[in-house]
């Protein structure tokens, strides 16, 4: 997706219950994909997907921090790109209410972070 697109990769980042997971887990602190499947107790290919391919690449809302040699293979470390808002509600359950706002949250944040220029003007009628 392109950089113009900034408001369709955020949706689409913010799009699916899994990817949504993950973000919570990144607005706390870093994490690699094998420390989310273990906490997640999923599988670790779902969440490597979601992560490395959607997220960071496709979606660019997250980056990677740091790639640390681990057993015969690198763990890469990511991090959600971006300021994290101070006012961003605690992270809820998912299908609650209280999800929907932090997801509305999370999602201006992402989105203002992605574009700048755009995120503070509104088109007049």
């Amino acid at each position: 997706m392109s950089e113009d697109n900034a408001l369709d990769r955020i949706l689409s980042a913010l799009n699916h219950p899994l990817r949504r997971r993950i973000l919570r887990e990144l607005v706390s602190s870093p994490a690699s994909a094998s420390a989310l499947a273990r906490s997640f107790g999923m599988d670790l290919g779902v969440v490597s997907y979601h992560l490395n391919k959607v997220l960071a690449r496709r979606c660019e809302v997250v980056e990677l921090v740091e790639s640390v040699p681990r057993r015969g293979s690198m763990e890469k470390i990511y991090r959600l790109k971006g300021e994290v808002p101070k006012d961003l509600p605690a992270a809820a359950e998912s299908g609650s209410a209280d999800e929907f706002f932090w997801t509305l949250s999370l999602g201006e944040s992402l989105f203002k972070g992605a574009n700048p220029r755009k995120a503070g003007r509104r088109q007049r009628r």
